[in-house]
């Protein structure tokens, strides 16, 4: 895995970390928490939930969000 890792030009990355960014571009992306548990091959949605913690882009997002869609009132 490691070759094909550095190939990719991702040399300081770590399987985990490909495995956490697949589990997060799911979730981004609107695939099902039951669906991206079975794509991992988690026997439990609690091991799967700390996979897709939001980040703190996330939830800046979140937030940015609700600000943009709340009408200013003067």
């Amino acid at each position: 895995m490691r070759t094909y890792m550095d190939a990719a030009g991702l040399e300081k990355a770590t399987v985990h970390d490909l495995r956490h960014s697949f589990a997060k571009n799911l979730i981004d992306r609107g695939t099902l928490l039951q669906v991206m548990a079975q794509l991992a091959g988690h026997e439990s949605l609690q091991v799967t939930r700390r996979y897709v913690t939001p980040s703190e882009a996330d939830l800046r997002k979140a937030v940015e969000g609700i600000v943009r869609a709340v009408p200013v009132q003067r």
